[in-house]
């Protein structure tokens, strides 16, 4: 079946492992933040179409991100999903030891005497995956030549908005993450990611903290009203607002949203997720600055935390979806945040979707399946298909964005 704009994935494009790994092998794509692996030694492992990846804070204070196989006998060398390694990586099976900023191989048990000046020692080392730092958030890619220029246009895009909250330069914790397999197609999950149509069915919780239209690009004499006042307060405090959909870059969107009036935070109830501001605010501001990459993330600043949320293919039915939380570095759990208040509304809102992200993929590999036309309000599913057709394609120049 082939695709048209302005309607959902046909079921083989849904399906469709080897043209994810084209995508995932050609554009960048959101694995995590500093706040994430805020210290050196740091690591979090993650799974991509049956590989399975590291992301590591090197002792030299770089982020990278290798293949979690061992060079001698293909074994997994960190076998938690997240924690801090020692001052080298250790095969737990041989022991054969990998530096932790290049990757190189240091020492080899049971090869004997002289393998280390050989070449075949100096071939044996980690398999390292592009990964670049854009704003203190980490996007990595398969190939082997992944474009610059995108990258460079993202952090044109960020950088207004996220610079005060200078992530890049640390300061921050990892509170809390999560991660769950989801028995759903990873483009199920983005497509519902990308409208907030079904928010009033689905997530009447998140409704308390936001108007629905805030994250369709939509409006509301309600929304226009808690928008000309927010836009009121940033323009005094001189925070960037404006929203950028796609426009400068077809890989972000950016924009700043008002919460509901008293909100300080996104909690249910309204109150501070945290005591320690961040973000150079001095007081708690009702809104929340998010952001949609494409092809795999959302993340929200608010003026005490970061939440993160990214997903991943495991198959052509199965994705990983990792959330997380981040605070001050100097926040203690128990003093100044309270854990479960901290992650709720994400945590809910994510298990409310997972439901509906399952019955989607089932739908999809029904016989009687097809591809529906989206709403005026679901701009940003059709944005995102177009886009994912487009460098999904076989080819360098392929485009099957339109029909």
């Amino acid at each position: 079946m082939k695709y048209t704009s302005g309607f959902g994935l046909p079921a083989e494009v849904v399906f469709d492992v080897e043209r994810a790994f084209r995508l995932l092998s050609k554009k960048w794509f959101f694995v995590g933040t500093r706040g994430d692996v805020p210290t050196p030694r740091d690591y979090f492992t993650f799974d991509v179409l049956g590989d399975e990846f590291t992301l590591l804070h090197g002792a030299d204070g770089v982020i990278r991100c290798f293949v979690n196989r061992c060079a001698h006998q293909s074994a997994r060398i960190l076998k938690e999903a997240t924690g801090s390694c020692g001052p080298n990586l250790v095969c737990p099976n041989h022991q054969w030891t990998y530096h932790i900023d290049s990757g190189a191989l240091r020492a080899a048990s049971m090869m004997g005497q002289g393998f280390m000046e050989t070449d075949v020692a100096r071939r044996s080392r980690l398999t390292e995956v592009a990964l670049h730092e854009v704003e203190g958030m980490l996007f990595a890619c398969l190939g082997d030549e992944p474009s610059q220029v995108e990258v460079e246009e993202m952090s044109t895009v960020l950088a207004p908005y996220t610079g005060p909250f200078a992530l890049e330069r640390g300061g921050y914790k990892l509170a809390h993450h999560q991660r769950e397999v989801v028995p759903a197609s990873w483009l199920m999950v983005m497509i519902n990611n990308r409208e907030c149509c079904h928010c009033r069915q689905n997530h009447r919780g998140l409704l308390e903290l936001f108007d629905p239209s805030s994250f369709n690009g939509a409006t509301s004499a309600s929304y226009d009203v808690m928008m000309a006042a927010g836009i009121e307060r940033w323009e005094q405090l001189g925070r960037r607002w404006e929203e950028h959909a796609f426009t400068k870059s077809d890989s972000v969107r950016v924009a700043r949203y008002p919460l509901s009036d008293g909100w300080k935070s996104i909690t249910f109830d309204g109150a501070p997720a945290s005591r320690k501001l961040i973000g150079g605010w001095e007081d708690y501001d009702a809104s929340t600055l998010s952001i949609w990459f494409n092809p795999n993330a959302w993340v929200h600043f608010t003026s005490d935390h970061i939440a993160t949320n990214w997903v991943l293919p495991i198959d052509a039915d199965h994705c990983t979806l990792y959330s997380s939380w981040i605070v001050r570095e100097d926040a203690v759990e128990g003093v100044d945040y309270e854990l479960e208040h901290l992650i709720d509304v994400w945590r809910v809102t994510n298990a409310e979707d997972v439901d509906l992200c399952e019955a989607m993929t089932n739908g999809a590999k029904s016989s009687y399946y097809q591809p529906g036309p989206f709403a005026p309000d679901e701009q940003f599913c059709t944005q995102f298909c177009d886009w994912y057709m487009r460098y999904s394609a076989e080819g360098p120049g392929a485009n099957e964005a339109t029909s």
